[in-house]
């Protein structure tokens, strides 16, 4: 169902000699890839209780104590 104003319309868009471009439909390997490990993600949110916290805060002594033995031995 044409109207007054699409004429209007299509006449004045007949005016007009659009060139396209051509360009590739498909994105290559590259560009793929690279939108795939620069795509922004959401960093995931938990929350920690206090034994949580104690727990994070703690384990990296802990595994520096682990992982300093063996040099103990030596």
């Amino acid at each position: 169902m044409k109207t007054d104003g699409d004429e209007i319309l299509f006449k004045k868009l007949d005016e007009y000699d659009v060139e396209v471009p051509d360009f590739p439909m498909r994105k290559s390997r590259v560009d793929r890839a690279a939108d795939w490990l620069f795509d922004s993600v959401r960093l995931p949110e938990f929350e920690l209780t206090e034994r949580g916290m104690a727990l994070t805060l703690f384990l990296p002594v802990l595994i520096s104590i682990i992982s300093a033995l063996p040099l103990i031995f030596l």
